[in-house]
């Protein structure tokens, strides 16, 4: 009934950037004599649509139980509604459940479902174990991540099967959104084709090639995009230089009808060890992105390669990251010392209400820490999970063990 949509339809009406048709039943039904009848008349219904009329929707209408009474008494007293229609300035990802807003409180992206420097991973890939892929993503969902980077890309194996393989299981047992990444546009169209919800695409360039392959799919699939500064003329060593890249970007993808708000922009973050003035760079280019009216991403992690100690590089560089503005990182939530700078700056910053979330974190830190360190999932993780691959590697296991 119409009165039950209310709360939805407040919510849908506050982030859609589309116009909203509300068109409910009357009322649930029930049989009474062999009929089926419902519990809300036509005055009732059309009372409760006039409310909902005022909230800005832009069609109305009634489904199962309605009739012509039911519609007649609606447009009668809505006819002087003028409900005002206006497009939303949010930046939002979602899985088929779940919607992520990007913003100014800093949202993570989950870096593991990648094989670069990681040979387990890559060995998973080569056996097609999707089981050990899943797992991983499941496990930075526990530890915190609100989104998860899934890059399965190996040059001896068919990427598009298998980036279509992981989402579709990813999507069966997790319900975070994904960040779809890739460098083939065959890849990306085949895993966005298939996708529940709105993707994170990883990632456009301002390479013209780049623009002219990525932006049509966004157009037809829908989708925000990771977009990064790096052009025909490679990766500019100024600040200034990656933000003109970046609002060359958008001007194109203002050509495909894509919006501002679905383009965020990853500025670089390039090794330090070579190059000393790289963190100063990007940190400056996060600034300027901002100040053009654009959300910043980066792959936090990259700064620190080729040093020792890597976590407390990463971890000094995304605080400073985060106080210049940074909307989203991907980044490895097993690193205890930068979970440590995220949730310490969601309090100073006033994100985390009551700091609850800080504190919750203090008792679990070590349960998390336990379970990341672990290389192998329990039946009981597995079964929760719905690893069923898993669930039946582990329960063969304990039958050599465990008797009854």
């Amino acid at each position: 009934g119409p009165d039950k949509m209310i709360p939805t339809v407040k919510e849908l009406v506050k982030y859609s950037s589309l116009p909203v048709i509300v068109n409910p039943n009357a009322g649930l039904p029930d049989v009474k004599d062999g009929d089926t009848v419902y519990n809300i008349n036509a005055d009732d219904f059309s009372d409760i649509m006039k409310t909902i009329s005022k909230m800005g929707v832009s069609l109305l209408g009634g489904c199962c139980g309605t009739s012509p009474d039911y519609i007649r008494k609606t447009v009668q007293k809505t006819a002087n509604d003028s409900p005002e229609f206006k497009k939303k300035d949010f930046t939002l990802v979602s899985s088929y459940t779940h919607a992520v807003e990007i913003s100014d409180d800093p949202v993570l992206i989950g870096e593991r479902i990648n094989p670069t420097g990681k040979p387990k991973f890559k060995d998973a890939l080569r056996r097609g174990d999707i089981g050990y892929i899943v797992n991983e993503g499941l496990k930075q969902a526990d530890a915190g991540v609100q989104m998860l980077d899934v890059n399965v890309g190996l040059p001896e194996i068919d990427e598009r099967d298998m980036m279509c393989k992981t989402v579709r299981t990813l999507q069966s047992v997790c319900d975070l959104p994904l960040q779809l990444d890739s460098s083939d546009p065959q890849v990306l169209e085949s895993a966005m084709r298939i996708y529940n919800g709105k993707p994170l695409i990883n990632s456009v360039n301002g390479k013209k090639e780049s623009m002219e392959s990525v932006f049509p799919l966004i157009q037809k699939y829908g989708g925000s995009v990771i977009a990064l500064t790096i052009d025909e003329g490679g990766i500019p060593d100024t600040a200034q230089g990656r933000a003109d890249i970046a609002k060359k970007i958008v001007k194109k993808a203002a050509e495909y009808g894509i919006e501002k708000k679905d383009i965020i922009v990853d500025p670089l973050a390039m090794a330090v060890s070579s190059d000393q003035n790289s963190a100063k760079v990007t940190l400056d280019c996060v600034r300027l992105i901002r100040e053009i009216g654009v959300k910043a991403s980066l792959g936090v992690s990259n700064i620190s390669f080729g040093l020792p100690n890597r976590e407390v590089i990463n971890s000094c560089f995304f605080a400073n990251a985060l106080t210049s503005g940074l909307n989203c990182a991907i980044m490895n939530p097993f690193s205890v010392g930068m979970m440590n700078v995220y949730r310490a700056h969601r309090v100073l910053a006033g994100y985390d209400t009551a700091c609850a979330e800080y504190i919750a974190s203090c008792a679990d830190t070590e349960p998390v820490k336990q379970q990341a360190q672990s290389e192998k999932a329990d039946l009981k993780f597995a079964v929760i999970k719905g690893l069923s691959e898993v669930a039946a590697s582990c329960a063969e296991e304990l039958l050599k063990t465990e008797s009854g």
